[in-house]
């Protein structure tokens, strides 16, 4: 709830804020020559509105800031060059003003949207979700529009969404020779307030916040010249600092590969040791080796080795309990210091231990049958 509260309050905010900001454009325009005013009103270009309805092509060219509604209907086989008469006769171009487009009612869809208070400042990203959910329409298929009606009761919003095909725009405009690029808008209608739906963000939209910044433009200026200093200033800084960074982490990285290099040294060390030992391997090396590769169900209570007349010929004799006692054949001759293991003699089973006792002798491996 507190959070609800919370962000009524900011919509609040934002609104008496865009009131005190449209007061203050009011003032500030009010001192500017009337021309140059309707120009930063958006107002400073006229528009034509085109239409072709009944085999007559109806033009009308509005100016609200000099206040001009002019209107003509006539037949025409070439629309585009009673286009250009008309406005030539006004000592106006295509390229002077926003050309609109006007359709029949009936190519309009109509739809309503009632939305809380607090997504007023959402309501673009919303309409086209809602629109795309709820309706069959493709975006690549349509034109749309929206506009906020009025406020109800109950902090919620009305917002009324006209739709319509691109195949009836792209028609007419083909009907015209005019170029698709070239229109600002669609109205339905030949009342003012008529329904009307936007081709481009450029087609005479009244934008609050880029009209304060016409007007502010010199403390705009000041205030980018002021970012970009300090914007400056705080890349210097942290270039300063990510040097120290860098020649830091340098002396750790040379510290570290002189650590490297003294264990690497260390371990050549070893296997050179290693590789000076004896061809044969000890009792230790033994030892260790069993102790390795017996599993933890099996321990023994005798280890001895047998030296014969050779190394090749040396043998170790291994005797102790174990859950699998056959099973330990297959682990001891998978080790690269025994071969040729087997069991010397039966296998029992012992109630007191629980495990079955074995004797298992294997061949010890010499360093040379090792390498190989």
């Amino acid at each position: 709830m507190a959070l609800t509260l919370r962000q009524h309050d900011l919509v609040r905010l934002r609104e008496a804020i865009g009131r005190g900001g449209a007061w203050w454009l009011d003032e500030f325009f009010k001192l500017l020559p009337a021309r140059h005013a309707a120009f930063l009103r958006g107002g400073g270009r006229p528009t034509l509105i085109v239409g072709n309805e009944n085999e007559l092509l109806h033009l009308r060219l509005q100016n609200a800031g000099a206040g001009v509604d002019e209107a003509q209907s006539v037949v025409a086989e070439d629309a585009l060059a009673v286009i250009g008469t008309f406005l030539s006769q006004r000592d106006l171009d295509r390229r002077d003003v926003e050309i609109g487009l006007r359709l029949p009612e009936e190519l309009l869809f109509s739809r309503e949207l009632i939305l809380p208070v607090e997504a007023k400042a959402s309501i673009d990203a919303i309409a086209a979700q809602d629109l795309a959910r709820k309706t069959p329409f493709k975006a690549v298929d349509i034109y749309s529009d929206h506009r906020v009606e009025r406020g109800l009761e109950g902090g919620r919003l009305l917002v009324r969404q006209w739709i319509t095909r691109r195949q009836y725009v792209e028609r007419a405009v083909d009907e015209l020779g005019l170029q698709l690029t070239e229109l600002r808008f669609v109205r339905f209608g030949e009342q003012q307030a008529a329904p009307s739906i936007r081709l481009s963000s450029e087609a005479g939209r009244r934008n609050i916040w880029k009209t304060v910044l016409a007007g502010l433009c010199c403390s705009a200026i000041g205030l980018a010249v002021l970012l970009g200093f300090e914007e400056y200033d705080n890349q210097q800084t942290a270039l300063a600092r990510l040097e120290m960074d860098i020649a830091a982490a340098t002396r750790k990285a040379q510290m570290v590969r002189q650590t490297v290099d003294q264990l690497r040294e260390r371990r050549d060390a070893l296997v050179r040791l290693r590789l000076q030992r004896s061809s044969a391997p000890g009792l230790i090396d033994l030892w260790e080796e069993t102790t390795r590769i017996l599993p933890h169900h099996s321990w023994l209570t005798e280890l001895r080795l047998v030296e014969g007349s050779g190394a090749r010929e040396a043998q170790v004799i291994m005797s102790g309990f174990s859950s699998a006692a056959p099973s330990l054949i297959s682990i001891v001759d998978g080790s690269p210091l025994f071969s040729d293991a087997a069991l010397a003699s039966a296998v029992a089973f012992d109630a007191n231990e629980g495990r079955e006792r074995f004797s298992l002798q294997a061949r010890v491996r010499s360093s040379v049958d090792v390498r190989k």
